[in-house]
């Protein structure tokens, strides 16, 4: 039997359009009061990043690239707990 997780209605605003279902997975496992402050750290990240990017072709993969890193690693940590012996 597989594990459904519904859509959730919160995404970050600044974000890559080809991300969004993998946005829908990573941020399905926390609760809607952690999912807007990720939320509001991932677009921060995506945003900063675009602006540190000088070529103007790269900076929508800078950002998509440190934002998705970012939120990554924090999910990683997160059930890290749960996962240890």
């Amino acid at each position: 039997m597989a594990f459904y997780k519904p859509k959730i209605s919160v995404l970050p605003h600044a974000r890559y359009v080809a991300d969004v279902e993998w946005l829908h997975s990573q941020l399905g496992y926390l609760n809607e009061e952690e999912r807007e402050t990720v939320c509001k750290a991932y677009s921060n990240v995506f945003r900063q990043a675009e602006n540190n990017e000088p070529l103007e072709h790269k900076k929508t993969n800078a950002g998509r690239f440190a934002a998705n890193t970012r939120l990554r690693i924090f999910i990683k940590k997160r059930f890290a707990v749960f996962n240890k012996e």
